[in-house]
Protein backbone atom coordinates (compact mmCIF):
# COMPACT_ATOMS: atom_id res chain seq x y z
CA UNK A 1 0.00 0.00 0.00
CA UNK A 2 1.80 3.31 -1.00
CA UNK A 3 2.16 6.24 1.13
CA UNK A 4 -0.16 9.59 0.54
CA UNK A 5 1.06 12.64 1.32
CA UNK A 6 -1.23 15.80 1.66
CA UNK A 7 0.80 18.65 1.04
CA UNK A 8 0.88 22.04 3.37
CA UNK A 9 -0.55 25.03 1.10
CA UNK A 10 -3.28 27.45 2.94
CA UNK A 11 -4.83 27.98 -0.53
CA UNK A 12 -5.96 24.44 -0.08
CA UNK A 13 -6.86 24.16 3.64
CA UNK A 14 -10.68 24.67 2.71
CA UNK A 15 -10.88 21.85 0.45
CA UNK A 16 -9.01 19.58 3.15
CA UNK A 17 -10.97 20.40 6.13
CA UNK A 18 -14.18 19.90 2.90
CA UNK A 19 -12.78 16.63 2.25
CA UNK A 20 -12.40 15.75 6.15
CA UNK A 21 -16.07 15.79 6.75
CA UNK A 22 -16.77 13.19 3.85
CA UNK A 23 -17.32 9.92 5.14
CA UNK A 24 -16.51 7.93 8.50
CA UNK A 25 -13.01 8.27 9.68
CA UNK A 26 -11.08 6.64 11.90
CA UNK A 27 -7.72 8.98 13.48
CA UNK A 28 -5.25 7.23 14.96
CA UNK A 29 -2.49 10.54 15.82
CA UNK A 30 -0.74 11.62 18.83
CA UNK A 31 -2.65 14.18 21.01
CA UNK A 32 -1.62 16.64 23.55
CA UNK A 33 1.09 14.14 24.03
CA UNK A 34 -1.20 11.16 24.58
CA UNK A 35 -1.44 8.31 21.75
CA UNK A 36 -5.72 8.81 20.83
CA UNK A 37 -7.69 7.03 18.52
CA UNK A 38 -10.79 8.68 17.06
CA UNK A 39 -14.33 7.93 14.99
CA UNK A 40 -15.50 10.89 13.36
CA UNK A 41 -18.24 10.48 11.07
CA UNK A 42 -20.43 13.16 9.79
CA UNK A 43 -18.10 16.40 11.18
CA UNK A 44 -19.01 14.28 14.73
CA UNK A 45 -16.98 12.97 16.79
CA UNK A 46 -18.92 9.77 18.01
CA UNK A 47 -16.08 7.58 19.55
CA UNK A 48 -12.59 8.10 21.08
CA UNK A 49 -10.18 6.41 23.39
CA UNK A 50 -7.15 7.57 24.68
CA UNK A 51 -4.54 5.51 25.75
CA UNK A 52 -2.31 6.29 29.66
CA UNK A 53 1.39 6.46 28.77
CA UNK A 54 1.83 3.46 30.53
CA UNK A 55 0.23 1.19 27.99
CA UNK A 56 -2.95 -0.96 29.01
CA UNK A 57 -3.01 -4.46 30.05
CA UNK A 58 -6.17 -5.18 29.21
CA UNK A 59 -5.94 -8.73 26.99
CA UNK A 60 -3.07 -10.07 28.36
CA UNK A 61 -2.41 -12.97 29.63
CA UNK A 62 -0.14 -13.97 32.14
CA UNK A 63 0.08 -16.99 34.53
CA UNK A 64 -0.92 -15.68 38.10
CA UNK A 65 -0.21 -16.71 41.45
CA UNK A 66 -2.95 -16.78 44.38
CA UNK A 67 -1.87 -14.38 47.18
CA UNK A 68 -5.25 -14.49 49.40
CA UNK A 69 -8.35 -16.13 49.40
CA UNK A 70 -11.32 -14.40 50.72
CA UNK A 71 -14.16 -16.79 51.73
CA UNK A 72 -16.93 -14.65 52.67
CA UNK A 73 -16.52 -13.25 49.16
CA UNK A 74 -16.16 -16.37 47.55
CA UNK A 75 -12.98 -13.87 45.67
CA UNK A 76 -9.05 -14.05 45.06
CA UNK A 77 -6.40 -11.48 45.45
CA UNK A 78 -3.94 -12.94 42.75
CA UNK A 79 -0.15 -12.07 41.58
CA UNK A 80 0.73 -11.35 37.93
CA UNK A 81 3.85 -10.10 36.17
CA UNK A 82 4.83 -8.00 33.79
CA UNK A 83 7.93 -4.90 34.43
CA UNK A 84 6.45 -4.80 38.25
CA UNK A 85 4.46 -7.30 39.83
CA UNK A 86 0.84 -6.69 40.73
CA UNK A 87 -1.63 -7.68 42.61
CA UNK A 88 -5.38 -8.33 40.85
CA UNK A 89 -8.90 -8.82 41.86
CA UNK A 90 -10.48 -12.36 40.65
CA UNK A 91 -14.27 -12.56 41.28
CA UNK A 92 -15.77 -15.87 42.06
CA UNK A 93 -17.42 -16.32 38.27
CA UNK A 94 -14.54 -15.31 36.84
CA UNK A 95 -12.73 -18.12 38.51
CA UNK A 96 -15.35 -20.80 37.24
CA UNK A 97 -12.73 -22.42 35.02
CA UNK A 98 -8.85 -21.81 35.82
CA UNK A 99 -6.50 -23.98 34.19
CA UNK A 100 -4.62 -25.15 37.40
CA UNK A 101 -0.76 -25.64 36.85
CA UNK A 102 0.99 -26.74 40.24
CA UNK A 103 -1.59 -29.69 41.21
CA UNK A 104 -4.40 -31.44 40.14
CA UNK A 105 -7.70 -29.46 39.82
CA UNK A 106 -10.20 -30.71 42.92
CA UNK A 107 -12.66 -28.09 42.71
CA UNK A 108 -10.83 -25.95 44.97
CA UNK A 109 -8.76 -22.49 44.39
CA UNK A 110 -6.03 -22.67 46.96
CA UNK A 111 -3.09 -19.75 47.80
CA UNK A 112 -0.15 -20.55 45.99
CA UNK A 113 -2.08 -22.01 43.14
CA UNK A 114 -0.66 -20.92 39.50
CA UNK A 115 -2.87 -20.70 36.25
CA UNK A 116 -3.60 -18.44 33.30
CA UNK A 117 -5.66 -15.21 33.80
CA UNK A 118 -6.53 -12.63 31.64
CA UNK A 119 -6.43 -8.77 32.10
CA UNK A 120 -10.07 -7.60 31.57
CA UNK A 121 -9.56 -4.13 33.47
CA UNK A 122 -6.63 -2.19 34.03
CA UNK A 123 -6.23 -0.70 38.03
CA UNK A 124 -8.29 2.50 38.21
CA UNK A 125 -7.30 4.83 41.45
CA UNK A 126 -8.12 2.45 44.28
CA UNK A 127 -9.20 -0.32 42.62
CA UNK A 128 -7.24 -2.94 41.78
CA UNK A 129 -6.94 -4.74 38.20
CA UNK A 130 -9.34 -7.38 37.22
CA UNK A 131 -8.21 -10.97 35.54
CA UNK A 132 -10.50 -13.80 34.92
CA UNK A 133 -9.84 -17.63 34.36
CA UNK A 134 -12.64 -17.26 31.32
CA UNK A 135 -9.72 -16.83 28.47
CA UNK A 136 -10.54 -15.68 25.31
CA UNK A 137 -8.57 -15.18 21.99
CA UNK A 138 -10.01 -13.45 18.68
CA UNK A 139 -9.46 -12.66 15.21
CA UNK A 140 -11.74 -10.79 12.95
CA UNK A 141 -13.93 -13.53 12.71
CA UNK A 142 -14.02 -15.77 14.99
CA UNK A 143 -13.42 -15.95 19.04
CA UNK A 144 -13.14 -18.47 21.46
CA UNK A 145 -13.07 -18.26 25.08
CA UNK A 146 -13.25 -20.76 28.04
CA UNK A 147 -16.31 -21.00 29.87
CA UNK A 148 -19.02 -22.71 27.69
CA UNK A 149 -19.42 -24.58 24.84
CA UNK A 150 -22.33 -23.33 22.71
CA UNK A 151 -21.76 -21.62 19.22
CA UNK A 152 -23.10 -17.87 19.30
CA UNK A 153 -23.38 -15.30 16.65
CA UNK A 154 -22.89 -11.90 15.95
CA UNK A 155 -26.00 -10.20 17.04
CA UNK A 156 -25.65 -7.52 13.73
CA UNK A 157 -26.62 -10.71 11.47
CA UNK A 158 -29.81 -10.80 9.34
CA UNK A 159 -31.69 -14.10 9.31
CA UNK A 160 -30.47 -15.18 6.37
CA UNK A 161 -26.32 -14.67 7.57
CA UNK A 162 -26.93 -16.40 11.23
CA UNK A 163 -28.85 -19.29 9.06
CA UNK A 164 -26.31 -19.24 6.43
CA UNK A 165 -23.24 -19.18 9.70
CA UNK A 166 -25.01 -21.79 11.95
CA UNK A 167 -25.15 -24.59 8.36
CA UNK A 168 -21.06 -23.46 7.69
CA UNK A 169 -20.41 -23.86 11.58
CA UNK A 170 -21.78 -27.49 12.13
CA UNK A 171 -19.37 -28.79 9.19
CA UNK A 172 -16.06 -30.67 10.52
CA UNK A 173 -13.51 -28.24 10.05
CA UNK A 174 -15.49 -26.08 12.97
CA UNK A 175 -15.81 -28.99 15.37
CA UNK A 176 -14.30 -27.36 18.40
CA UNK A 177 -14.04 -31.12 20.99
CA UNK A 178 -10.40 -31.56 19.41
CA UNK A 179 -9.55 -28.70 21.37
CA UNK A 180 -11.18 -29.14 24.49
CA UNK A 181 -8.40 -30.59 26.38
CA UNK A 182 -7.64 -31.95 29.80
CA UNK A 183 -6.37 -29.71 32.24
CA UNK A 184 -2.07 -29.56 32.93
CA UNK A 185 -2.45 -33.28 35.19
CA UNK A 186 -3.61 -34.77 31.95
CA UNK A 187 -6.75 -35.41 34.26
CA UNK A 188 -9.25 -36.85 31.60
CA UNK A 189 -12.71 -36.21 33.79
CA UNK A 190 -11.99 -32.23 34.05
CA UNK A 191 -11.90 -31.00 30.35
CA UNK A 192 -11.76 -27.16 29.49
CA UNK A 193 -14.91 -26.06 28.35
CA UNK A 194 -14.43 -23.79 24.61
CA UNK A 195 -17.10 -22.36 22.84
CA UNK A 196 -17.11 -20.20 19.76
CA UNK A 197 -18.68 -16.46 18.60
CA UNK A 198 -18.87 -16.00 14.94
CA UNK A 199 -18.22 -12.34 14.40
CA UNK A 200 -20.01 -9.97 12.21
CA UNK A 201 -17.42 -9.58 9.67
CA UNK A 202 -17.94 -13.44 9.10
CA UNK A 203 -20.91 -12.44 6.92
CA UNK A 204 -19.73 -12.60 3.12
CA UNK A 205 -16.52 -14.15 3.36
CA UNK A 206 -15.51 -17.36 1.37
CA UNK A 207 -15.91 -20.47 3.00
CA UNK A 208 -12.13 -21.28 2.31
CA UNK A 209 -11.17 -18.05 4.04
CA UNK A 210 -13.00 -19.05 6.95
CA UNK A 211 -11.41 -23.01 8.02
CA UNK A 212 -8.34 -20.61 7.43
CA UNK A 213 -9.19 -18.56 10.20
CA UNK A 214 -10.83 -20.66 12.31
CA UNK A 215 -8.05 -23.70 12.03
CA UNK A 216 -5.23 -20.32 12.94
CA UNK A 217 -7.21 -19.69 15.51
CA UNK A 218 -7.46 -22.84 17.51
CA UNK A 219 -4.03 -23.23 16.87
CA UNK A 220 -3.13 -20.57 18.69
CA UNK A 221 -5.54 -21.39 21.32
CA UNK A 222 -3.60 -24.60 21.65
CA UNK A 223 -0.42 -23.58 21.77
CA UNK A 224 -1.01 -21.13 24.46
CA UNK A 225 -1.93 -23.42 26.89
CA UNK A 226 0.12 -25.83 25.77
CA UNK A 227 2.78 -22.78 26.08
CA UNK A 228 1.77 -22.43 29.84
CA UNK A 229 2.49 -26.03 31.13
CA UNK A 230 5.94 -25.16 30.53
CA UNK A 231 6.27 -21.41 31.57
CA UNK A 232 7.40 -20.41 35.12
CA UNK A 233 4.39 -18.26 37.51
CA UNK A 234 4.38 -14.90 36.40
CA UNK A 235 5.21 -15.28 32.83
CA UNK A 236 3.63 -13.40 30.08
CA UNK A 237 1.96 -15.81 27.59
CA UNK A 238 0.17 -12.74 26.03
CA UNK A 239 1.03 -9.37 25.61
CA UNK A 240 -1.83 -7.01 25.53
CA UNK A 241 -2.63 -5.39 22.38
CA UNK A 242 -0.90 -2.01 20.50
CA UNK A 243 -3.20 0.68 20.76
CA UNK A 244 -4.39 0.96 17.21
CA UNK A 245 -4.82 -2.91 17.47
CA UNK A 246 -7.38 -2.55 20.59
CA UNK A 247 -8.79 0.43 18.75
CA UNK A 248 -9.62 -1.11 15.79
CA UNK A 249 -11.22 -4.11 17.19
CA UNK A 250 -12.94 -2.54 20.33
CA UNK A 251 -13.82 1.57 19.34
CA UNK A 252 -15.26 0.90 15.83
CA UNK A 253 -17.61 -1.35 13.52
CA UNK A 254 -15.67 -1.38 10.39
CA UNK A 255 -18.82 -0.39 8.18
CA UNK A 256 -18.49 2.93 10.59
CA UNK A 257 -15.68 4.58 8.32
CA UNK A 258 -14.08 3.99 4.83
CA UNK A 259 -10.52 5.59 5.65
CA UNK A 260 -7.82 5.31 8.51
CA UNK A 261 -5.65 8.24 8.77
CA UNK A 262 -2.93 8.58 10.93
CA UNK A 263 0.18 11.12 11.33
CA UNK A 264 2.60 8.45 12.82
CA UNK A 265 4.76 6.76 10.47
CA UNK A 266 5.57 3.74 13.28
CA UNK A 267 1.76 3.22 13.85
CA UNK A 268 1.09 3.73 10.02
CA UNK A 269 4.10 1.33 9.07
CA UNK A 270 2.41 -1.01 11.66
CA UNK A 271 -1.28 -0.92 10.20
CA UNK A 272 0.54 -1.92 6.76
CA UNK A 273 2.20 -4.76 7.94
CA UNK A 274 -0.61 -5.76 10.40
CA UNK A 275 -3.07 -8.79 9.32
CA UNK A 276 -5.67 -6.68 11.85
CA UNK A 277 -6.68 -3.75 8.69
CA UNK A 278 -9.64 -4.92 7.30
CA UNK A 279 -9.14 -5.10 3.56
CA UNK A 280 -11.62 -2.32 2.37
CA UNK A 281 -10.71 -0.04 4.07
CA UNK A 282 -8.16 2.79 2.93
CA UNK A 283 -4.47 3.75 4.89
CA UNK A 284 -3.52 6.91 4.88
CA UNK A 285 -0.51 8.38 5.91
CA UNK A 286 -1.02 12.63 6.94
CA UNK A 287 2.18 14.39 6.09
CA UNK A 288 1.72 18.23 7.40
CA UNK A 289 4.42 19.88 9.92
CA UNK A 290 2.51 23.33 9.76
CA UNK A 291 -1.44 22.38 9.72
CA UNK A 292 -1.78 19.28 12.18
CA UNK A 293 -3.98 16.51 11.92
CA UNK A 294 -6.00 17.62 14.93
CA UNK A 295 -6.67 21.03 13.45
CA UNK A 296 -8.06 19.59 10.13
CA UNK A 297 -10.40 17.92 11.97
CA UNK A 298 -11.25 20.12 14.61
CA UNK A 299 -10.60 18.27 17.63
CA UNK A 300 -10.09 20.38 20.11
CA UNK A 301 -13.82 22.05 19.92
CA UNK A 302 -15.14 18.30 19.57
CA UNK A 303 -13.89 17.44 22.45
CA UNK A 304 -14.37 20.41 24.54
CA UNK A 305 -18.16 19.38 23.38
CA UNK A 306 -17.86 16.41 24.23
CA UNK A 307 -16.82 16.77 27.58
CA UNK A 308 -19.56 19.60 28.69
CA UNK A 309 -22.74 19.20 31.23
CA UNK A 310 -24.89 20.26 28.88
CA UNK A 311 -25.08 18.58 25.45
CA UNK A 312 -27.60 20.31 22.83
CA UNK A 313 -30.41 18.45 21.04
CA UNK A 314 -31.15 19.48 17.49
CA UNK A 315 -34.72 20.78 18.37
CA UNK A 316 -33.61 23.13 21.14
CA UNK A 317 -33.63 20.49 24.09
CA UNK A 318 -30.67 19.53 25.80
CA UNK A 319 -29.49 17.28 28.15
CA UNK A 320 -27.55 17.83 31.25
CA UNK A 321 -25.05 14.85 32.10
CA UNK A 322 -23.77 14.61 35.81
CA UNK A 323 -20.96 11.55 36.82
CA UNK A 324 -20.91 10.93 40.59
CA UNK A 325 -18.94 8.05 41.97
CA UNK A 326 -21.86 5.92 42.18
CA UNK A 327 -23.85 6.32 39.39
CA UNK A 328 -24.30 8.92 36.12
CA UNK A 329 -27.60 10.96 36.53
CA UNK A 330 -28.66 12.21 32.45
CA UNK A 331 -31.80 15.15 32.88
CA UNK A 332 -33.79 15.43 29.71
CA UNK A 333 -35.05 19.45 29.51
CA UNK A 334 -37.53 20.73 26.91
CA UNK A 335 -35.49 23.81 26.37
CA UNK A 336 -35.82 26.38 23.70
CA UNK A 337 -38.06 23.44 21.88
CA UNK A 338 -41.50 25.16 20.36
CA UNK A 339 -44.00 23.36 22.43
CA UNK A 340 -47.29 22.28 20.44
CA UNK A 341 -50.87 22.61 20.90
CA UNK A 342 -50.44 18.54 22.46
CA UNK A 343 -47.65 18.64 25.36
CA UNK A 344 -47.81 14.95 25.18
CA UNK A 345 -47.13 14.67 21.80
CA UNK A 346 -44.47 17.20 22.09
CA UNK A 347 -42.60 15.76 25.09
CA UNK A 348 -42.89 12.29 22.99
CA UNK A 349 -40.84 13.60 19.89
CA UNK A 350 -38.44 15.46 22.18
CA UNK A 351 -37.69 12.21 24.72
CA UNK A 352 -37.25 10.11 21.14
CA UNK A 353 -34.57 12.65 19.99
CA UNK A 354 -32.79 12.85 23.15
CA UNK A 355 -32.83 8.62 23.24
CA UNK A 356 -31.15 9.07 20.27
CA UNK A 357 -28.36 11.40 21.84
CA UNK A 358 -28.13 9.81 24.84
CA UNK A 359 -27.32 6.10 23.05
CA UNK A 360 -24.54 8.42 21.41
CA UNK A 361 -23.19 10.15 24.57
CA UNK A 362 -23.01 7.05 26.61
CA UNK A 363 -20.63 5.45 23.76
CA UNK A 364 -18.42 8.89 23.32
CA UNK A 365 -18.07 9.53 27.12
CA UNK A 366 -18.02 5.39 27.80
CA UNK A 367 -19.83 6.37 30.36
CA UNK A 368 -20.17 2.95 32.57
CA UNK A 369 -21.85 1.48 35.71
CA UNK A 370 -25.27 2.50 36.77
CA UNK A 371 -26.96 5.25 34.61
CA UNK A 372 -30.27 6.92 35.59
CA UNK A 373 -32.06 8.89 32.79
CA UNK A 374 -34.85 11.12 33.51
CA UNK A 375 -37.14 11.53 30.81
CA UNK A 376 -39.54 14.18 30.40
CA UNK A 377 -42.48 12.76 31.78
CA UNK A 378 -45.28 11.22 29.74
CA UNK A 379 -48.77 9.93 30.93
CA UNK A 380 -49.27 7.87 27.69
CA UNK A 381 -48.38 4.12 28.35
CA UNK A 382 -47.74 3.63 24.80
CA UNK A 383 -45.65 6.33 24.53
CA UNK A 384 -43.08 5.01 27.60
CA UNK A 385 -43.09 1.82 26.13
CA UNK A 386 -42.28 3.42 22.36
CA UNK A 387 -39.45 5.24 23.96
CA UNK A 388 -38.02 2.21 25.83
CA UNK A 389 -37.86 -0.17 22.95
CA UNK A 390 -36.32 2.74 20.68
CA UNK A 391 -33.65 3.21 23.73
CA UNK A 392 -33.21 -0.80 23.78
CA UNK A 393 -32.45 -0.81 19.76
CA UNK A 394 -30.29 2.36 20.20
CA UNK A 395 -28.23 0.56 22.60
CA UNK A 396 -27.96 -2.53 21.05
CA UNK A 397 -25.77 -1.45 18.40
CA UNK A 398 -22.92 -0.26 21.52
CA UNK A 399 -19.79 -2.76 21.59
CA UNK A 400 -19.80 -2.81 25.16
CA UNK A 401 -23.14 -4.65 26.94
CA UNK A 402 -25.69 -1.77 27.62
CA UNK A 403 -29.17 -2.70 29.25
CA UNK A 404 -31.94 -0.94 29.60
CA UNK A 405 -33.46 -2.06 32.37
CA UNK A 406 -36.75 -0.64 33.04
CA UNK A 407 -38.89 2.76 33.23
CA UNK A 408 -40.25 3.67 37.04
CA UNK A 409 -43.14 4.83 38.02
CA UNK A 410 -41.87 8.51 38.04
CA UNK A 411 -40.10 7.98 34.39
CA UNK A 412 -36.86 7.51 35.43
CA UNK A 413 -34.99 4.76 32.98
CA UNK A 414 -32.31 2.86 34.76
CA UNK A 415 -29.28 1.69 32.20
CA UNK A 416 -26.56 -0.57 33.52
CA UNK A 417 -23.12 -0.38 30.95
CA UNK A 418 -20.69 -2.84 31.42
CA UNK A 419 -17.34 -1.25 33.23
CA UNK A 420 -14.47 -2.19 30.85
CA UNK A 421 -11.95 0.84 30.09
CA UNK A 422 -12.21 4.41 32.38
CA UNK A 423 -14.70 7.30 31.32
CA UNK A 424 -13.63 9.91 28.42
CA UNK A 425 -12.60 12.52 31.24
CA UNK A 426 -10.89 9.86 33.21
CA UNK A 427 -9.11 9.22 30.12
CA UNK A 428 -8.24 13.15 29.22
CA UNK A 429 -4.70 13.14 30.95
CA UNK A 430 -4.50 16.78 29.98
CA UNK A 431 -7.66 17.44 30.84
Amino acid sequence: MSRLIIPAKKTELSEMQASAEIGGKLLFTDYRSQQAALLIQDNRLKAARFFPKEQSKIGAIYICKVKNVVSNLGAYFVEIGGSEREICFLSKKDAAHPFLLNRPYDGRILEGDEFPVQVTRDAQKTKQASVTTLISLSNDCFALSVGSTRTGYSNKFSKEEKACMQQLMQCEEFVLSDISFPHSNNDDANILPVGVVVRTQAAGQERKTLVNLFSNLTEQWTSLFQTAMHRTCFSCLVEPPAPWQAALEQLAYPDEYDEIVTDQITVYNQLQESRCLPEDKKLRLYEDSQFSLAKLYGLDSKLETATERRVWLKSGGYLIIDKTEALTVIDVNSGKYEAKKDMEETFFQINKEAAKEIALQLRLRNLNGIIIVDFINMKDKSHQDALLNQLKKLVSCDRTKTVVVDMTPLGLVEITRQKSYKTLSEQIEWN
